[in-house]
């Protein structure tokens, strides 16, 4: 081998060594089809012990003939039906509201088929893995939902946003969870 392509092949690996799971090609090749690992991670950042995940993608483009398209992190399936996108956002630019609401409005454009019931649409959600505390409010997670302003109700059409505060770093699940995301070493 010449000492061109061993020096290649160093660098190459002490890039490896430096990925984490918040790095958008990491996290990628870990959770495909990865059930296990998006189970626990969706059972983590909904505090739900009782979810089944059923099937798992990564990097789902979705085509858009009028506009812009999208490619997916994570997609994740569970036992109910419900769709989970999951998003690793290194900047905060990334993880803007109005992605959140496409990437949830791409979604639903997938998975109506034509003539169906608009009820047949399942519950989706959007959850965005920040790096940052992106609303600097220092709490673990931002649930994002709509609501009858004048009711003061739940708007209820089963879309949710999720903002899993990656600076989190305390003494639960969630925290350590986000420890492990930022790791290097996996010792």
């Amino acid at each position: 081998m010449s000492i061109i392509k061993k020096e290649a092949k160093a660098e190459y690996l002490a890039m490896i060594q430096k990925l984490r799971l918040i790095d958008d090609t990491f996290f990628n090749v870990c959770f495909d089809n990865n059930i296990e690992g998006m189970q626990l991670l969706l059972r983590i950042f909904l505090d739900r012990d009782d979810l089944t995940v059923r099937r798992v993608v990564t990097q789902q483009s979705a085509d858009n003939l009028y506009g812009r398209g999208i490619r997916f992190d994570v997609l994740a399936e569970d036992s109910e039906g419900k769709l989970y996108d999951c998003e690793v956002q290194r900047s905060n630019e990334g993880a803007a509201a109005r992605r959140a609401r496409y990437n949830s409005s791409m979604m639903d454009s997938r998975e109506l088929a034509r003539g169906a019931e608009f009820a047949a649409l399942p519950e989706t959600w959007v959850i965005f893995i920040t790096e940052n505390d992106i609303y600097g409010a220092g709490f673990p997670l931002y649930h994002v939902e709509r609501i009858v302003e004048e009711l003061q109700r739940p708007f209820d059409d089963g879309a949710h946003i999720l903002y899993v505060n990656g600076a989190n770093r305390d003494d639960t699940p969630l925290g350590k969870l986000m420890q492990d995301f930022f790791c290097e070493n996996p010792k």
